[in-house]
């Protein structure tokens, strides 16, 4: 898993290249920071060391990205996201993913790929909803045969850290109302994004 993660790193800092040069070659002006609109024309950036500017201009265009969302639920602090996950220095055992979208169908695939146990807890009855029904099925087909657990309809209650706190218990409960612990050494939440703002 280094050599992947080298590559992806070495990736990012390419491709930020090639946006900070596209900036500069624009003429556009890069301040680095948390920005605060002061004003419809006015905004502070503060830098990580503690200085500020303002700075005055005749449009401001508010384009902050998103993070990523973690239910708030007993031991989410426990959990990673796609952002931890892309960073890790060794291949889980076993694994347990949150959320049916595109991210977590991905990292299941990625990680099953990489030989870990992947479990899929999905709130609905088939991964990936607003994608096409048939489509949605083929996934759904092709995830448990390359071993990838799914548990449809399944909600996430909990997350704590069992015994000698190498390992996690996810507890989830299923739509007809039973429980269930799903131990792992790293749980993921891909449950969406929200907007960068605070």
């Amino acid at each position: 898993i280094g050599k992947v993660m080298e590559k992806k790193s070495a990736e990012v800092t390419r491709l930020n290249g090639i946006y900070g040069r596209l900036l500069k070659n624009s003429g556009c002006d890069y301040f680095e920071g948390h920005g605060k609109i002061l004003s419809p024309t006015t905004v502070q950036v503060t830098r990580g060391d503690g200085s500020t500017e303002v700075l005055r201009t005749r449009n401001v265009l508010v384009a902050t990205g998103g993070r990523a969302f973690v239910p708030d639920l007993p031991g989410k602090e426990l959990c990673d996201t796609s952002d931890e996950a892309l960073v890790y220095d060794k291949v889980p055992k076993k694994m347990v993913i949150v959320g049916g979208g595109y991210i977590a169908v991905e990292f299941a695939g990625i990680y099953a790929g990489f030989g870990s146990e992947v479990h899929i807890v999905c709130r609905k009855p088939l991964p990936l909803t607003g994608f096409d029904g048939e489509c949605r099925k083929l996934v759904l087909d092709n995830l448990e045969k390359r071993g990838i657990v799914m548990h449809v309809e399944t909600n996430p209650v909990s997350v704590e850290r069992l015994g000698d706190g190498s390992s996690l218990g996810v507890t989830v409960r299923t739509s007809d109302g039973a429980t269930q612990v799903l131990e792992c050494d790293k749980c993921m939440f891909a449950t969406g994004r929200r907007p960068n703002v605070e």
